[in-house]
């Protein structure tokens, strides 16, 4: 991880200054020199970037209007212009004003305000983007970073919250927001930070989860309408954009929702080590219904091995994060995209997290649609291998999340593993790594136990809160993807996790965006007459496990070859050094 700019090869920050004189003695701390991007109605700075040599800062998406006292901002993916934010800016008279702008701003955004001398500071529902606040020099700044403000203050790493990041698949709810850096706060995903004049700050919430209460049909027009949005707010720029394309349900509807915009598109298709790997297949179908597009099919030869460079993986993050398996080529696809004159990428990636439920969903539809829930029930029993006693138990649990999350911490497996039970809990049961300290395990079981009375679930039910949590978990991979690929000259984006998506699908029926007989039901029907029938029906999806396992074996070999030159080095050294101190101590004699 990055400590501040020191090690932060370049990455992007920008920090927000409550509206008092305090303010910009605190954030000088941060960096030698500095580069107001905005100031309040007063003339005080409000909006701050990194300067220096290189012209750090002019890479920073953003769009900064004004409207009398108000001051408004929008960072990050496709911002709106400046006369449209102008516009959105002269209908705020305060900052709750604000809760009602994020439908209006299509893409994945920071939104950030200044009125009358109070600021507004948010990220996004997903998590994608972060908003973190400390104490610095008796005022209270913002930042997307939580290393910045970290620097700023010269604190240390939090060992327990490090702790925590042990579990496997995720941290729990609200213990996933915590920062790993002393002092640094996070503000919940769909919270909004609020800094006054006087230095102090607090946060409210703008965002609540949708109740899933709409039927397919009607949600699928709305799922169509939000992600057509989304995509449509990347090609809008025109010029080139790059999307990847493995013939799957995710990535295909983006690619046929992009060929309708003003941008010149360039798919992109990995093939598998393994023969059996269907993508390439599915992908060579596409131009024939794309005929305007360019497509690249780059053979798994001539790519980068998975986990390659996997020691040098975060060393430019604020937290520990996950997706160290296939930066380096997400890093070598986006220098190949911008060479090919791409200037954003679109994934699918988070769609599997988005557009359906997870097994909890059960233990709402028997609840809320026991007769649909039944056939559910059977089909993924049989496919499963789900003993009856076992299922019926976890349909029966009734716990609340707050007892439900203090189990857990009496119940940490030594390593997450598919165990055969149905995972019908809030959300998938956390474990620790088998060779973690018996202090570590201690340590994380105590602040379960802590956190556990005062939890809140994210959703009234069990199905409903999985999801937000697997978007969150994605959400984290993908906010340091999309940095570390910026970095190489392509920012990937992420349409399916823009907030209008979310809304959009979580306000379907759980029981209705998942199903054992339709393969992702939601994102079929909202495709519908956009993607060809034939890619719709797809229900495979392309297999990497043979190239996972060639990657460790590379990795393994390499490290390998270190360690025996490691030794032989060693071998050589030693020998080396002790006759050098030897030569040395019986030079210099007492006189």
């Amino acid at each position: 991880m990055a400590h501040g700019e020191e090690s932060g090869h370049g990455r992007d920050w920008f920090a927000v200054l409550p509206d008092c004189d305090a303010a910009w003695a605190a954030i000088a701390s941060v960096a030698p020199r500095q580069v107001v991007s905005a100031s309040h109605a007063s003339g005080r700075p409000w909006l701050v970037e990194p300067g220096g040599a290189g012209g750090r800062g002019s890479r920073r998406r953003g769009v900064v209007a004004e409207a009398g006292p108000v001051r408004l901002a929008v960072w990050g993916d496709c911002p709106p212009s400046q006369g449209r934010l102008a516009e959105l800016a002269g209908r705020v008279r305060c900052l709750e004003d604000l809760d009602r702008l994020p439908g209006a701003i299509p893409g994945s955004v920071h939104l950030l305000a200044s009125v009358d001398g109070r600021v507004r500071a948010q990220g996004t529902a997903s998590g994608l983007r972060r908003i973190f606040h400390a104490r610095v020099g008796g005022v209270t700044l913002a930042c997307d970073r939580s290393d910045v403000l970290a620097t700023a203050m010269g604190a240390g790493l939090d060992e327990e919250a490090l702790a925590l990041r042990l579990l496997e698949p995720a941290v729990p709810h609200p213990l996933e927001e915590r920062s790993v850096w002393r002092g640094v706060h996070a503000v919940g995903d769909g919270w909004w930070l609020r800094l006054d004049q006087d230095g102090s700050a607090r946060c409210r919430q703008w965002w609540t989860t949708p109740e899933p209460e709409l039927p397919l049909a009607r949600g699928a027009h709305s799922v169509r309408a939000a992600l057509g949005a989304a995509v449509a707010a990347r090609t809008a720029g025109g010029g080139t954009i790059s999307a990847d394309l493995s013939g799957g349900m995710d990535s295909t509807s983006l690619c046929f929702l992009a060929a309708g915009g003003h941008a010149r598109l360039l798919t992109c298709t990995r093939t598998g080590g393994d023969s059996s790997h269907g993508d390439a297949a599915w992908a060579r179908q596409v131009p024939a219904h794309l005929p305007r597009a360019e497509h690249l099919l780059m053979d798994c030869a001539d790519l980068p091995p998975f986990f390659a460079g996997m020691l040098a993986f975060g060393h430019d993050a604020d937290e520990p994060v996950r997706g160290a398996r296939a930066a380096v080529y997400a890093t070598d696809l986006a220098r190949r995209m911008a060479a090919a004159g791409s200037r954003l990428h679109l994934c699918g990636e988070a769609a599997d997290q988005v557009v359906q439920g997870f097994p909890s969903y059960l233990h709402t539809a028997v609840r809320t649609a026991p007769t649909v829930a039944m056939r559910h029930l059977r089909a993924l029993a049989a496919h499963r291998r789900w003993q009856v006693v076992p299922m019926v138990r976890a349909l029966a649990d009734s716990r609340t999340y707050p007892r439900w999350l203090a189990a857990t911490a009496g119940d940490l497996p030594p390593l997450w593993q598919h165990s055969g039970r149905p995972a019908m809990g809030w959300q998938l049961r956390p474990g620790m790594p088998p060779w973690a300290s018996d202090q570590a395990v201690a340590t994380v079981r105590g602040l379960i136990r802590d956190a556990a009375p005062d939890a809140r679930p994210l959703a009234g039910s069990r199905g409903q809160h999985t999801v937000l949590m697997v978007i969150r978990s994605a959400a984290r991979i993908a906010r340091h993807l999309a940095g570390i690929t910026a970095d190489a000259g392509t920012p990937t984006h992420f349409p399916y996790l823009d907030d209008q998506v979310i809304d959009a699908c979580l306000a379907v029926r759980l029981h209705e965006r998942t199903s054992p007989f339709v393969y992702k039901p939601l994102l079929a029907a909202a495709m519908r007459t956009i993607v060809p029938d034939v890619f719709l029906g797809r229900r495979t999806k392309g297999e990497f496990t043979l190239d996972v396992h060639t990657g460790l074996r590379q990795r393994r070999a390499s490290s390998s070859r270190s360690r025996r030159r490691v030794r032989q080095m060693l071998l050589f050294t030693v020998p080396t050094l002790m006759f050098s101190v030897s030569a040395i101590s019986g030079s210099v004699r007492p006189s």
